[in-house]
């Protein structure tokens, strides 16, 4: 497969392929009027912290499809549970962000909290370190509450959602 995310329209997995396409928007992204390779040039030159690799979420969908198949990915994700308060969505196999990225669960090889004293208060969030044939890259799962008890919870529920044992 291409870095594209392109497939035949006429095959008869195509209605598989446009689902997935839709729901993490990747020709709409990536694939228009060459909008990635102008938003790759852009991130790579600025190095924006979690927007430094805008071609990872094409190249690791492509990837995973191309390995595991249109019919592992979809039928993932036509069965996933969406996260609570968030656009993330886990299924069996695979963890999918509306709109963003999907990656393998057995590839997720670190969940933490990450605190970002950029604004005025401080934010807190939970991050995935992932390690696949696309690459090593982090990626934020979701906000988490400010209230201690609250985000433990909440990221006690995330880890096991997508398999992490409870933290030590």
């Amino acid at each position: 497969m291409s870095e594209k995310f392109v497939f035949d329209a006429s095959s008869p997995d195509a209605d598989k392929y446009t689902e997935v396409d839709k729901f993490l928007q990747l020709t709409e992204r990536f694939c228009k009027k060459g909008i990635g390779s102008i938003a790759n040039k852009f991130a790579s030159k600025f190095g924006r912290k979690n927007d430094s690799k805008p071609m990872s979420a094409l190249k690791r969908a492509v990837n995973i499809i191309g390995a595991d198949g249109i019919d592992a990915v979809y039928d993932d994700l036509m069965h996933c549970t969406k996260l609570d308060r968030s656009d993330v969505y886990i299924g069996e196999k695979y963890l999918f962000r509306q709109g963003s990225f999907m990656c393998r669960l057995k590839d997720i090889k670190d969940c933490y909290v990450y605190n970002s004293e950029n604004t005025e208060d401080i934010a807190y969030f939970c991050h995935v370190d992932i390690s696949d044939e696309t690459g090593d890259e982090t990626l934020e799962i979701r906000t988490l509450s400010a209230l201690k008890v609250q985000r433990q919870l909440q990221f006690d529920e995330i880890r096991k959602l997508i398999g992490i044992g409870e933290q030590e």
